[in-house]
């Protein structure tokens, strides 16, 4: 089996296991993000790509999601899962990934506030939200996880569609 085929199907293989944990019992194990971290970096090693372009990709991801977890905008699972998922792609693969999962993140978002029939309240307390971020916090309202009526969905399962999207269908350089 070729190293590409290895990659990809590793790849494959870590979010799907992402993506079901996170729909089954919304949690995304400490254990299976390792995995996923350690296959990465130890198939870059492997396959002689910049071990270093993998831990930066990680550092990368997770720089850019530390914000919206501090903000309990996203869970620590979902954070972490992102972080091994840039060391997977490293910086240059990064950015598909991350646009790819946050429409999927979009798309189930609405899907899910459809089918719970909450889809104008959540588009209405859209306009607090966005108030709130233009003012910088002097008006609108900022709603995170623990809300009371936050529409949470298991965003590990837009992460995994996303990023294996992007990695099959946008990303022209793959990392080997």
């Amino acid at each position: 089996m070729g190293l590409e085929l290895a990659w990809s199907i590793g790849f494959a293989t870590f979010m799907v296991a992402a993506m079901i944990s996170d729909v089954q019992t919304r949690r995304i194990p400490n254990g299976l993000v390792l995995a996923g971290l350690a296959f990465a970096l130890v198939l870059r090693a492997t396959a002689g790509t910049a071990v270093i372009d993998g831990v930066i990709g990680a550092f990368l991801a997770f720089a850019i999601v530390l914000p919206l977890f501090a903000l309990r905008a996203l869970g620590g699972g979902d954070a972490k899962l992102i972080a091994a998922l840039g060391a997977f792609t490293g910086p240059s693969g990064l950015l598909d990934v991350l646009l790819a999962s946050a429409v999927a993140g979009g798309v189930l978002g609405v899907v899910v506030a459809l089918r719970r029939g909450v889809l104008l309240p959540v588009v209405l307390g859209a306009k607090d939200l966005i108030a709130h971020g233009l003012s910088f916090g002097r008006s609108g309202e900022r709603p995170t996880l623990d809300s009371r009526a936050a529409v949470t969905v298991p965003y590990g399962a837009a992460v995994a569609t996303g990023s294996l999207f992007a990695w099959f269908v946008l990303l022209e350089r793959a990392p080997w």
